[in-house]
C-alpha cells in the first residue's frame, strides 16, 4: 500500500511539473487562457442567478396563477411585493401558500360569482412558495395561514387572517371589503 501511494505521489509530482514547463513556455497563452476560463465561469455564475428568478416565476405561472379564476384576483410576479407596495398608494394583498383547506376554502368563495358580486375592489395574491421565512419575517405572519394586509403609503394599516374568521362564509366578504378601511379599525 505504501509502495501504491510513493508511485501516485511520485507521479502527480511529475504531472506537476510538466505543467509548470508548459504554462512557464506559454505565458501568455497561459494567462488568456486562464482569463477566458474566469470570465465564463463569472458570466455563468451572473446567468444562473438570473435563470434561477426567471424559472421561478415561470413555476408560479404554471403552477399557481393558471389555476386562479378569480377577477378580483391579481397574481404578484416573483420578488416584486415589496417594490409594489412601496409605488402603490393603496393596495390589498394577500399572503398565502397555494393549498391548504384555507387557500381552498378562499378560492371556492371568490370563484362563487354571488360572492365576487359583493367585493368592491381587486386585490394581489402573493403565493407563500419561495422565501417563506423572510416573506414571514418581514411582514409578521404564518405563511401556513391565509393573510390579507393593506398597505398605504407603503406602510400596513390593516391586516386580518382567514383562520380567525368565525364564520367564512359570512365574514369573509365583508371583512375583505372592510381591509382598506384601517381608520375604523376596532
Amino acid at each position: 500500500m505504501k509502495r501504491y501511494l510513493t508511485l501516485i505521489k511520485e507521479k502527480s509530482l511529475d504531472l506537476w511539473g510538466r505543467f509548470i514547463n508548459i504554462v512557464s513556455e506559454n505565458e501568455r497563452r497561459s494567462l488568456m487562457i486562464t482569463a477566458s476560463l474566469v470570465l465564463v465561469a463569472l458570466i455563468f455564475s451572473v446567468s444562473a442567478l438570473f435563470a434561477q428568478k426567471t424559472i421561478r416565476q415561470d413555476q408560479l405561472d404554471e403552477l399557481v396563477f393558471r389555476s386562479l379564476k378569480s377577477d378580483h384576483l391579481i397574481p404578484l410576479d416573483y420578488q416584486t411585493v415589496d417594490q409594489k407596495v412601496k409605488d402603490t398608494k393603496a393596495i390589498s394583498i394577500m399572503f398565502s401558500q397555494p393549498r391548504g383547506t384555507s387557500f381552498e376554502n378562499v378560492m371556492t368563495l371568490l370563484d362563487d360569482p354571488a360572492q365576487e358580486r359583493m367585493l368592491n375592489r381587486r386585490f394581489y395574491y402573493y403565493p407563500i412558495v419561495y422565501d417563506s421565512e423572510a416573506i414571514a419575517k418581514k411582514y409578521r405572519l404564518d405563511p401556513r395561514q391565509v393573510t390579507f394586509i393593506f398597505f398605504h403609503n407603503g406602510k400596513e394599516k390593516n391586516r386580518f387572517v382567514v383562520e380567525g374568521l368565525d364564520d367564512l362564509n359570512e365574514a369573509f366578504i365583508p371583512e375583505l371589503n372592510r381591509l382598506p378601511m384601517w381608520n375604523l379599525k376596532k
